[in-house]
């Protein structure tokens, strides 16, 4: 395996690490799948250039869309409903 194998895989762990270690807030979990979508899709990249079947490619990232498209209209239903998620941990001062 090539060293961008280890950076993916390594993008992987550390995106479930987060995942799992910032359960209780929302975003974060959210920002947290999409990078676990994200080394996903570049691991089927590299596996699917070889096989010359992008098509495939295709069908992943539609999903992808969708899932990142739902989690936000449940994080916006949410944040109108109960108030604001957890938001300190971003540390927004702008």
């Amino acid at each position: 395996m090539n060293m961008n194998t280890y950076y993916i895989m390594m993008m992987f762990i550390f995106s479930m690490y987060m995942y799992i270690y910032y359960y209780s807030q929302l975003l974060m979990t959210l920002i947290s799948l999409e990078f676990i979508m994200l080394s996903t899709l570049m691991m089927l990249n590299n596996m699917l250039m070889l096989n010359n079947s992008m098509i495939l490619m295709l069908y992943y990232m539609v999903f992808v869309v969708c899932e990142s498209v739902l989690g936000l209209t449940i994080l916006i239903i949410l944040i109108r409903s109960y108030g604001n998620d957890s938001m300190n941990l971003l540390n927004l001062t702008w």
